[in-house]
């Protein structure tokens, strides 16, 4: 479907566009053009009980903005009700009440005159951006002075992890990949062994579940993953032990590729997890 400030005719769709939200009517004529509620002007303002499908005119349709029509592809005119009917469905809803601005719009409405189902096109947008957002989750932790290897796969990391020669940075390894294995299970509900982890070419390992990165800084280990891809930044170091920068994060996550994140924050200690709060970065 296209939408083109073309001439109208009887039983169309036609829509304004007011601001970022589009009002949508069926035109009948001139003077006849059937919708759900007025344009969602400031001068035209009402609650939702209030609102009712009604007749006005062109002008006051269009309120001084370009009407465009709908144009529909050949699998749309195959299935659009016929025009006439179209109409005489329009005009019998005249004065019904039950707006919703989600879920009973004015888009439901011509939808349903044209082509016999409830949907709205604004609402499937908005839906679908709240399911594909990303979730980015930071779990920090004290690193203990003594770590095992268990729980660290697959057996290529582990190896790799045993060959530093510093021990300091080898406790931190292997209880950074550890505390990813936690991470991994709460966030996404997939163990380290199905992660699908893998080594790139440049030494970065990956896994096909998630996105994550993980950081070791004054006996803390702090892990974040994500479903996109994420990079941690350190405004401040913390300090062991402290939970001040937690309650008031200082630690942003960029999430690459969307426009803002919201980004819970986790404390693990002895095997349990505490959420110390919620931060949204635009």
């Amino acid at each position: 479907m296209r939408w083109e400030p073309t001439a109208c005719q009887a039983g169309d769709m036609v829509r304004i566009r007011l601001g970022s939200v589009y009002h949508y009517g069926i035109f009948v004529s001139e003077d006849e053009v059937i919708q759900f509620g007025l344009p969602p002007t400031a001068e035209n303002r009402a609650a939702e009980g209030e609102v009712r499908v009604l007749a006005t005119d062109i002008d006051v349709f269009a309120c001084g903005c370009i009407v465009e029509t709908a144009c529909l592809d050949r699998s749309e005119q195959r299935r659009r009700i016929p025009p006439a009917e179209t109409v005489a469905r329009a005009r019998a809803r005249l004065g019904e009440s039950g707006y919703n601005l989600i879920h009973n719009n004015c888009e439901h409405f011509v939808n349903e005159c044209v082509f016999g189902e409830s949907r709205c096109t604004q609402e499937e947008d908005v839906r679908s951006r709240w399911l594909n957002r990303p979730i980015c989750d930071v779990y920090v932790a004290r690193i203990p002075e003594t770590v095992g290897a268990e729980g660290v796969y697959p057996e290529k990391r582990r190896a790799e992890i045993e060959s530093i020669v510093s021990e300091d940075l080898r406790r931190n390894a292997r209880f950074l990949w550890q505390l990813l294995g936690v991470a991994a299970q709460h966030s996404f509900h997939v163990s380290l062994q199905k992660a699908g982890l893998k080594r790139r070419l440049g030494g970065k390992w990956v896994s096909d579940k998630f996105y994550f990165a993980l950081r070791a800084e004054n006996g803390l280990a702090v892990a974040v993953v994500s479903n996109a891809a994420v990079s941690l930044r350190l405004n401040e170091a913390p300090q062991r032990g402290s939970r001040r920068m937690l309650r008031a994060p200082r630690m942003p996550v960029e999430v690459k590729g969307k426009n803002s994140a919201a980004v819970k924050y986790f404390w693990v200690e002895n095997g349990a997890l505490t959420l110390m709060g919620n931060k949204f970065f635009e």
